[in-house]
């Protein structure tokens, strides 16, 4: 349990600093829909592989998707706090 903690926390991360290359918040949004749409693929491809790699590929997806909804609201929360800023 703790290691999947630790791998979404790692995601996180990875996919925070990977969306911080792009200055405009559509970009980032599409970033992290794309990463929501590749962890719902290995999700059903876990089904495929079956066994537990299947299920470690499973719980690998689950992971990711939880990441990249905590750094989908993350980002948008940083977007909104730094553009209330500029004005």
């Amino acid at each position: 349990m703790l290691s999947l903690v630790v791998l979404t926390v790692i995601f996180i991360i990875v996919i925070v600093l990977i969306s911080l290359i792009f200055k405009d918040i559509g970009k980032k949004v599409f970033l992290l829909l794309v990463f929501v749409f590749i962890s719902i693929i290995l999700f059903f491809i876990s089904f495929v592989v079956g066994g537990w790699e299947g299920m470690g590929l499973g719980a690998v997806s689950l992971s990711l998707f939880v990441a990249s909804l905590i750094a989908l609201i993350a980002i948008v929360l940083l977007y909104k706090i730094s553009d209330k800023n500029h004005y």
